[in-house]
């Protein structure tokens, strides 16, 4: 078996509000680490609404609770956006900014790997044009990753997924190939998200193997194939042994890291639930051959 770092995104703990950040922070962390989790990561989106006057001690306090309770952060999710990034100008400009401001907090955080969509949407494949959309991507992407690059912060871009509602659709990114592309481009890394590979109807596997030894981070979830549901692992249809066996061919280090949806699951069941997320990480660990 491989062994990885087991590691979450925060939301885990039940009755953790973000009302105080700070607070909900660590309450995850140790709720995490009692668990048997040893690694988190954090999304940033909410923070990067805030100055820097407010979101800095929060983040500084994070470092504080995590080195205090040995569950470093290592993972972190800068604020990604959708469509409208590509129809409303002063939508975007705003849009950056939280995304510098996520860089900014990656920095502090020293994360290895800050993860970014691309601003790649649905379209009928009628109306794909790779060109046209690369462009876009490209222009929206290239003076944030001049950014990152300055302040010494890797990204790493995330396969898309494809939103119900067309028929004979296609996002760009949802394929390795064009998602190697950007990455090459920019000079990202990669970040594979296993359900949006599903949902995309991908050979989890043999895009891993493309992708090689760009995968820096993954975001472990299930679903059934149509919505992102970000379901715990074996509740829904993706092929674990397959996808598995994609992070063996990439040669992948870690972590093993979830994204989950929880606010579905009984605060009473959290304990329970987290246990069988830290069970279902080494059950997945034996698939890495």
């Amino acid at each position: 078996m491989k062994k990885l770092r087991k590691s979450s995104f925060l939301g885990l703990c039940p009755g953790c509000s973000v009302e105080n950040y700070s607070q909900y922070i660590r309450d995850n962390l140790e709720f995490m680490k009692n668990a048997g989790f040893e690694a988190a990561g954090i999304g940033l989106r909410t923070l990067a609404t805030k100055p820097s006057t407010e979101w800095q001690p929060i983040i500084e306090q994070a470092l504080q609770d995590a080195a205090e309770l040995d569950i470093p952060i290592i993972d972190c999710h800068l604020p990604f956006f959708g469509e409208r990034l590509n129809q409303d100008p002063a939508f975007a400009e705003i849009s950056v900014k939280q995304i510098y401001a996520g860089i900014d907090m990656a920095k502090v955080l020293g994360v290895k790997h800050s993860v970014l969509h691309p601003n790649a949407y649905t379209v009928a494949v009628r109306n794909f044009n790779e060109e046209k959309i690369y462009d876009q991507v490209m222009a929206h992407l290239s003076p944030i990753a001049e950014y990152a690059a300055k302040l010494g912060v890797g990204i790493a871009i995330e396969n898309t997924r494809l939103v119900p509602g067309i028929l004979q659709s296609h996002r760009y990114c949802q394929d390795p190939e064009e998602l190697c592309k950007v990455a090459d481009a920019l000079g990202f890394d990669v970040c594979w998200d296993f359900g949006h590979a599903n949902i995309a109807g991908c050979k989890q596997s043999e895009a891993l193997a493309y992708i090689g030894k760009r995968l820096k981070a993954v975001h472990v979830n299930d679903n059934n194939g149509a919505n992102d549901d970000h379901t715990a692992p074996f509740m829904g249809n993706v092929n674990w042994v397959d996808a598995m066996h994609g992070l063996a061919l990439a040669e992948f280090e870690g972590p093993l890291n979830y994204e989950l949806t929880t606010s579905r699951v009984p605060a009473e069941f959290r304990k329970e639930y987290a246990k069988y997320l830290v069970a279902a990480a080494d059950q997945l660990m034996e698939y890495i051959v």
